[in-house]
């Protein structure tokens, strides 16, 4: 394992009178189709080494009207878009060969007006953020063939989906030859070690940045009609979240009958089906409520957070509700049980079925005049796990990194 701290690093402001980091540029490459929490880290690590006085550059696979676009262009990062050169590589079916690759780099904006002597020369360092721990390959794959040094960084590992074939080939050679390897839980380390068949020495986890940045927990909200609130906050993508199963469990009699509120927080490709299904159940105690800005408008209002996910990271929305200081009811997927203690900071269930996500919700309802106290533990239990700035820990770990290869 690595010789760099998970989340004790303090950052340092960069001295430009280092010799060795002046022509020393990044290049941050998500290969998310979406946008989502796994852009955070990237896109506010970008921001704080531009204004340390680095070059940056950012490319994305599919650029979004998004504020985070904008923020970043507002710093002097202009995102562009290599959607052709993810496509082109999804269609190959054989490895690439350095003929292929200078075809395939040309498709790149980025590499347009630039000359890749002049690039190496000048310490090229790539970090490819992928919203899983395997849908951005093909494109390291491009730049371990120019010999350009690349770091990965993965936000998810499901136990569920593991690469196969030609793509669990190329997913062992790129992790294998990158010069460091960060991942969001303990959980997806482990999994991703186990997907590939041997252990990463060049590998460690980071952490996100994320919105509640408060000293601590938010005032307990008022129970009124003796009526528990309940807030699902997550996109809505069944696959992964797991929101048709917590309607399924909502739907028995006993919790239709209880004075208990579930509010769906977040936007998604299921939206219409979660929808439907809530009219088919005729479900009267939830309500869908789209995406919110401000993560501690629904902290004032809501007592409990509940995530019915098959397959996680380490959710930003988890770490958001602890430091906000409430209860979190979860799956045992990712890294969930590494910052939450059962029955003491939260509840685990031990899977995303029906029957245990039903057990969870029965047992952290029988403690619901004890969520307030359970959420003061949560608020400083994560506050000994979570750095204050996470995304200038991370950069402030890719700086050493570059230091290292120098």
């Amino acid at each position: 394992m690595s010789t760099y701290s998970n989340t004790t690093t303090k950052p340092v402001i960069i001295s430009q009178s280092n010799k060795k980091l002046e022509k020393l540029q990044f290049v941050f490459v998500s290969s998310c189709a979406a946008w989502g929490g796994s852009e955070d880290l990237w896109t506010k690590s970008a921001r704080f080494l531009k204004k340390q006085g680095f070059t940056v550059h950012a490319l994305k696979n599919g650029v979004p009207e998004h504020k985070y676009v904008q923020e970043l262009k507002d710093d002097g990062i202009e995102v562009k878009n290599i959607c052709i050169l993810v496509e082109f590589l999804r269609k190959l079916r054989f490895l690439l060969n350095l003929q292929f690759v200078y075809k395939s780099i040309k498709l790149l904006k980025f590499f347009k007006r630039k000359n890749l002597h002049q690039l190496l020369k000048n310490r090229l360092v790539v970090i490819i953020s992928q919203g899983d721990n395997f849908d951005g390959i093909g494109i390291a794959k491009v730049f371990l063939a120019l010999n350009l040094p690349y770091i990965i960084i993965s936000h998810k590992a499901s136990d569920s989906i593991w690469p196969c074939g030609r793509k669990r080939q190329i997913m062992q050679d790129v992790y294998s030859k990158a010069k460091f390897c960060f991942f969001v839980s303990q959980h997806n380390l482990s999994l991703t070690e186990a997907q590939i068949g041997f252990r990463l020495n060049n590998a460690e986890v980071v952490r996100n940045p994320h919105q509640a940045i408060i000293s601590e927990a938010l005032p307990y909200p008022k129970i009124e009609n003796d009526t528990f609130k309940i807030a699902c906050v997550g996109r809505l993508w069944i696959l992964d979240k797991g929101q048709d199963v917590l309607l399924k469990v909502l739907a028995q009699d006993k919790w239709q009958n209880r004075n208990l509120h579930v509010s769906f927080f977040g936007e998604g490709v299921d939206q219409e089906a979660l929808l439907d299904m809530l009219r088919l159940l005729k479900l009267e105690n939830v309500s869908f409520h789209g995406f919110i800005n401000n993560i501690l408008d629904v902290w004032h209002h809501h007592h409990a957070l509940i995530m019915p996910s098959r397959a996680e990271g380490l959710p930003i929305a988890l770490v958001e509700v602890m430091m906000c200081g409430r209860p979190a009811i979860v799956t045992d997927v990712g890294g969930m049980s590494e910052i939450i203690e059962d029955d003491t900071t939260g509840f685990i269930a031990t899977s995303a079925c029906f029957q245990e996500i039903d057990k969870v919700l029965e047992r952290a309802w029988q403690r619901r005049y004890e969520w307030e106290n359970i959420g003061k533990q949560a608020s400083m239990s994560i506050r000994k796990l979570i750095p204050p700035n996470p995304e200038q820990v991370f950069a402030h770990k890719l700086i050493q990194i570059c230091r290292d290869l120098n």
